[in-house]
């Protein structure tokens, strides 16, 4: 289990609280806002740029993506994003 599904684990036992977040006044859901900063970075790392904040292995490992580098993991990331919205409107 990868660092963001036991997050997500965590939160639904109730065993972990996360910050609210707050877009133009209404509540968004934390989990959905950590993925898009995150696709955001990653998606300049694809491009060879780097970000302040933040490094590819760190998001690497917090997703347990596989390859060397931004632009093989993005594939694999969009799954996750993919599944993650499915999970939302389930």
């Amino acid at each position: 289990m990868t660092p963001f599904e036991q997050a997500q684990q965590e939160v639904a036992q109730g065993k972990l609280n996360t910050p609210s977040v707050n877009f133009e006044g209404k509540n968004v859901d934390y989990f959905g806002f950590q993925i898009s900063v995150h696709r955001f970075n990653l998606r300049i790392m694809a491009k060879g740029m780097k970000c302040k904040g933040i490094t590819f292995t760190q998001i690497k490992k917090y997703y347990g993506l596989n390859g060397k580098s931004a632009k093989d993991c993005l594939p694999q990331f969009e799954l996750i994003i993919s599944d993650y919205k499915a999970k939302l409107n389930s």
